[in-house]
């Protein structure tokens, strides 16, 4: 990721700090830049370059004198730089769309990206408009009989509904918040499902009783699930709805799926189960649902590799004894580190986790084809 310096808007005095890097190289760029050219002064904006333009007008040149700032800018180059043009189109329009104007906030939306949404199609508010009226046999909303269709003000439906939505145009698309999955009174759900069958819709809400699910069945008009097709899957922990994939999926099955996922929240094991699932990465929903029942099979690691070490010994019989008397003549940082590689530790977005049972597979190499799928 590349940041540039500049001293002036008319100065062609400039300099370009590559990131990751540290405070002392930062500043020492800033000394060089303010003593450059025929004019001494200090350091007056910078701006992005490729990627990190998003970053534009959202770095202070106090944010290059703070260690803190420099952590902030390391830890942002390692996202971005990563990060394909389409998702930094997405990551550009939601930070517009949050007026995000320092790094602080820059940060903290790009850890809950999954909470935004962007449909690349609309750009005006008569595209909006069209979308609104056009999916309403899903969503329920802006139902207008077919025949009077073609008299509809779109461009004044998508303009007094774009503020309601709380979205905004950007030059890739409509972009918004995700809205808030609906609950019932008695407790949060896990899961949302959106359910058609022929002209009929439903929204289902998870996990449900044996009548819920018979009165989603008459609302659908309808027999069995199986003659209903699942459009939507919303989860109450948004990172799950890039995690969890649905082939395979059946009302029966998500429903106990939200069971588990209500379990793993009351015992505050959602972070394990994310950062399994990122590790795992399973082809199907029942796959996924398989991991969510042996939640017991993995170990979130939140210690560090010396104390990792100390804890390996520990499970191979060490006492409290035994520990002070190797203190000092121990490479404990080490011994973690083996142990780990040992024991198939793995680093995720959600944290360091291993498998109990085993250890992870090694990843596959870069073209190795995986195998079908099997409900």
């Amino acid at each position: 990721m590349n940041l540039r310096m500049w001293k002036g808007i008319l100065d062609s005095e400039t300099a370009t700090i590559t990131f990751p890097t540290t405070l002392d190289e930062v500043q020492k760029e800033m000394r060089g830049l303010e003593e450059f050219g025929q004019r001494y002064g200090l350091v007056r904006g910078i701006d992005g370059e490729g990627p990190a333009q998003v970053l534009t007008g959202r770095v202070r040149v106090d944010d290059l004198n703070t260690e803190a700032g420099i952590q902030n800018l390391n830890q942002l180059a390692e996202v971005i730089d990563h990060m394909d043009s389409e998702r930094l189109k997405f990551l550009g329009g939601a930070l517009a769309l949050e007026r995000a104007d320092d790094l602080n906030d820059v940060l903290r939306i790009i850890a809950s990206l999954d909470q935004y949404e962007i449909f690349p199609r609309i750009k005006t508010d008569e595209d909006l408009g069209h979308f609104l009226v056009e999916t309403a046999p899903i969503t329920g909303k802006f139902s207008f009989p077919e025949k009077v269709q073609p008299y509809l003000d779109y461009a004044k439906i998508g303009a007094e509904q774009r503020d309601v939505l709380g979205g905004m145009y950007t030059s890739n698309g409509f972009i918004k918040r995700r809205e808030q999955a609906p609950v019932q009174a008695e407790a949060p759900k896990a899961i949302v499902l959106t359910l058609m069958a022929l002209e009929h819709s439903d929204t289902l809400l998870l996990p449900a009783s044996a009548e819920q699910l018979e009165q989603a069945k008459r609302a659908l008009e309808i027999e069995d699930f199986s003659q209903a097709v699942i459009a939507g899957v919303d989860y109450e922990a948004p990172s799950l709805n890039r995690l969890i994939p649905r082939d395979c999926i059946t009302v029966e099955y998500a429903n106990e799926m939200a069971q588990c996922l209500r379990r793993l929240k009351t015992d505050g094991e959602m972070m394990k189960y994310c950062a399994a699932l990122e590790v795992e990465e399973p082809s199907t929903f029942t796959e996924a649902l398989d991991m969510a029942i042996d939640i017991d099979d993995y170990e979130l690691i939140s210690s560090s590799e010396r104390e990792y070490g100390r804890q390996a010994l520990i499970r191979m019989g060490a006492n409290d004894e035994v520990l002070e008397a190797i203190e000092g003549h121990t490479d404990f940082d080490r011994l973690g580190s083996e142990m780990m590689e040992e024991d198939g530790v793995r680093q995720t977005g959600f944290g360091m986790v291993r498998r109990l049972s085993k250890p992870f597979s090694p990843e596959p190499e870069p073209g190795q084809q995986m195998g079908g799928l099997s409900c």
